[in-house]
């Protein structure tokens, strides 16, 4: 048993803090294990001078009063550090999609010629597919893309 813990019990034992079945356990090593048993005793002489010292000398045992302003309270933790940051990291998801839906909608011309219309990719086989409602209205549909006449047609 290492020292610390048979101190604490053997101090613990003498203000009447363990249960039977661990000062059973202390009484059967204390029994088999002599220097365990001078070390109690020596605790035991302690405690028993610090006794008799106190009830000679009670002023000992007094604990000075702390002035209030010399008394620290406890700091609560603040929600206010936190909200500043989810507020900062919303207002920067704002601004980054702001700012990327202005650049979208401001593509030129120059890069789409034909406007709003869809112009198939013709290395892509699924460029001439295009995703639509299913007139029986059962869900969607794939409609391929006439390819050859798409300025000509509407796509529906």
């Amino acid at each position: 048993m290492k020292p610390e813990s048979l101190h604490a019990l053997i101090i613990d034992r003498h203000f009447g803090e363990l249960s039977p079945e661990a000062e059973e356990m202390l009484d059967h090593h204390l029994s088999a294990n002599a220097a365990a048993r001078i070390e109690a005793d020596r605790i035991l002489e302690s405690l028993n001078v610090t006794r008799d010292a106190v009830l000679r000398h009670p002023e000992l045992a007094r604990v000075p009063v702390m002035p209030q302003d010399k008394v620290l309270k406890p700091r609560r933790s603040s929600a206010i550090p936190w909200l500043a940051r989810a507020a900062a990291m919303l207002l920067l998801a704002a601004v980054a999609g702001a700012g990327g839906f202005v650049v979208g909608r401001s593509e030129s011309p120059a890069a789409n010629p034909l406007g709003n219309k869809v112009v198939p990719r013709k290395e892509s086989p699924w460029a001439r597919y295009r995703m639509s409602f299913d007139p029986a209205g059962e869900g969607l549909q794939v409609v391929r893309v006439d390819v050859d006449n798409i300025e000509k047609k509407s796509l529906p």
